[in-house]
């Protein structure tokens, strides 16, 4: 099972939270974290529907938390 998300998929993350970080509504511009909801170290899988664009702050401030 792979762990990073694809370009494309980082791209469609991008896209759906309208280039905003999905935890504190920061608004990035090209560099954001592509970040398991459910985290991939839980099981969590690395696809669309378990993705989301994050800050970097917030997703390193996540860690491997739900």
């Amino acid at each position: 099972m792979k762990r990073n998300f694809s370009k494309t998929q980082r791209k469609i993350l991008a896209i759906i939270s309208g280039n905003n970080c999905n935890k504190c509504g920061k608004r990035f511009r090209k560099v954001f974290h592509a970040d398991h909801i459910y985290p991939f170290s839980k099981g969590g899988k690395t696809n669309l529907r378990n993705g989301q664009a994050l800050c970097k702050e917030c997703n390193l401030s996540k860690g491997a938390k739900i």
